[in-house]
């Protein structure tokens, strides 16, 4: 078992972080719901690795008002530095009009599924990724681990996408999935995401600088 091709990315709701992920991240991802003013952050970035952007409602564990926060995203994709955005599925499945403007745009979409309540089996995770590659370039899987089968669902099922020619990344919430967010580049995760400054609010994130030491640890031991 080895890792293929695959990238880091440091999370920020602050783009002045993201020189720290300069010489480590291959992306940072900026959760603009995060951020008072996004918009004008972005004009401001100057930084030289590429960027995800996201913009999470509550329900997919983000704080944006449903009022603009798909027209801020899509405000978003227009500037250079950006070259991905994340949507959720359930947004891009009822949002015709979201999925024609991004379409517009020289990004690539990565369609997420979070599910914080519900621990997906495999075959339902295989379905929700053939379902998000439908709309977008990746699809990214975050679920909750209670128990061990529910982290190794998981990588099973990035096995399998990734197999089948699938893009596919995520990670496992919760102290028993916590270390998918290292080996799941390990069985065909595509992005390993990690905060760049360490969050004492989720405990069981692991930084941007030690997640990629310990991916290269784990491929050099192999």
């Amino acid at each position: 078992m080895a890792a293929d091709a695959y990238a880091l990315a440091g999370v920020t709701e602050t783009l002045t972080e993201a020189a720290a992920a300069e010489g480590i991240a291959d992306y940072v991802e900026f959760r603009m719901d995060g951020a008072t003013t996004p918009l004008d952050a972005l004009d401001e970035y100057d930084g030289s690795v590429p960027l995800i952007v996201s913009n999470r409602p509550e329900w997919a564990g983000g704080t944006a008002a449903e009022s603009d926060r798909l027209e801020t995203l899509v405000a978003a994709a227009a500037f250079d530095a950006v070259e991905m955005v994340d949507v959720e599925l359930r947004t891009i499945r009822e949002c015709g009009w979201l999925r024609d403007e991004l379409r517009e745009q020289d990004v690539e979409l990565i369609v997420s599924h979070y599910d914080r309540h519900e621990k997906p089996q495999k075959t339902e995770l295989l379905q929700i990724v053939s379902e998000c590659n439908n709309y977008g370039n990746v699809a990214k899987l975050v679920v909750t681990a209670e128990e061990k089968t529910d982290s190794l669902a998981l990588l099973q099922s990035f096995n399998t996408a990734s197999e089948r020619g699938m893009r596919v990344t995520g990670y496992a919430l919760g102290e028993i999935g916590r270390h998918t967010r290292v080996i799941g580049v390990f069985y065909g995760a595509s992005i390993a995401y990690a905060p760049i400054v360490s969050d004492e609010r989720a405990p069981n994130d692991i930084d941007l600088e030690k997640l990629s030491n310990l991916v290269e640890w784990v491929s050099a031991a192999r």
